[in-house]
């Protein structure tokens, strides 16, 4: 069979996800994607906080009492809780209680405790795989889920020659494009949809922008965005977006995520802590990058030229 480039587009998680592959042929292509279909769903129907049938809404209206769950959650949630403690609080999973009651999610028409329940206020049994949240506290973990889908979506796609999984900017790459070309990634303007300020040359690697543009609303007069440091129950100020690359999707979102939510400062001494390659916006337009990330820029007039 001829093999060649081919892009698919399937819905999950909220999101369309593009899969783009390359050296493989069409009726393998369509095989391999509804592989990775498949995983999206499923990291959907258990991890979706807008959906009351997942695992997860049956978890946050638990009422605080000790709750089974699956391997899987399991390990989501200790995993944030871990994230949680390294921040000291300004990432924490518990922030499904302030987004809910913007109106932003399940539960529907929350009204918060107070005071708001935290991630100490968390318990775990090992042996017995139970959670026990406090009454009233609603877990959001999907600044981890959504690029673990991605991440483990891609060994759906084993073998392939070249691929690209891009699931509502959350990106993650392995090998080449067409003739051996690198895999050019734009990053999106974040006071400008239609703009691009920069793009960059990668592969074999994962790629996450975190902004505070997508998802915002306006709830009581007050505006909000969905990145809040719940460390003043607040939506993040100074950061307008984050450009992080990883081996993995995974580390990429995460460490764009903290980086946003622990602020200009404390955001940018743990970026260079990990080395990563970064480009962050921020809210008076300042650009801040490191030589990583400068090394992998290509010309946005060439990407464009490209595209054209």
């Amino acid at each position: 069979m001829t093999t060649g480039t081919l892009h698919r587009v399937f819905h999950s998680m909220g999101i369309a996800v593009h899969c783009t592959l390359v050296g493989i042929n069409a009726k393998e292509a369509e095989e391999r994607i509804a592989e990775a279909e498949k995983i999206f769903n499923e990291f959907d129907l258990r991890f979706s906080r807008f959906k009351e049938t997942s695992e997860l809404h049956q978890l946050n209206v638990s009422a605080g009492k000790a709750h089974k769950v699956s391997i899987e959650m399991f390990q989501v949630i200790k995993k944030c809780v871990a994230l949680a403690e390294q921040t000291s609080g300004a990432f924490d999973p518990s922030v499904g209680g302030v987004l809910a009651s913007y109106g932003y999610g399940l539960p529907k028409d929350f009204t918060p405790p107070s005071p708001l329940p935290t991630y100490r206020d968390i318990s775990f049994n090992d042996s017995t795989l139970e959670i026990t949240l406090a009454s009233g506290q609603v877990l959001e973990p999907a600044s981890v889920v959504k690029s673990m889908a991605i991440d483990i979506a891609a060994q759906a796609f084993r073998g392939v020659p070249g691929f690209m999984i891009n699931a509502g900017g959350d990106i993650m790459t392995h090998g080449k494009f067409e003739d051996g070309a690198l895999w050019n990634i734009a990053i999106q303007d974040p006071r400008d949809p239609r703009a691009i300020v920069g793009a960059l040359g990668i592969e074999n690697a994962g790629i996450a922008t975190s902004g505070v543009y997508q998802t915002h609303g306006e709830s009581k007069g007050q505006k909000w965005h969905h990145l809040v440091d719940m460390r003043t129950q607040e939506s993040t100020s100074g950061i307008l977006s984050a450009t992080v690359v990883a081996p993995t999707c995974e580390q990429a979102d995460t460490e764009a995520t903290l980086t946003i939510l622990l602020g200009i400062t404390d955001g940018i001494a743990r970026l260079e802590r990990t080395g990563l390659p970064y480009f962050l916006i921020l809210n008076d337009g300042l650009v801040k990058k490191n030589a990583a990330f400068a090394a992998l820029e290509v010309p946005v007039g060439n990407l464009i030229s490209k595209s054209a």
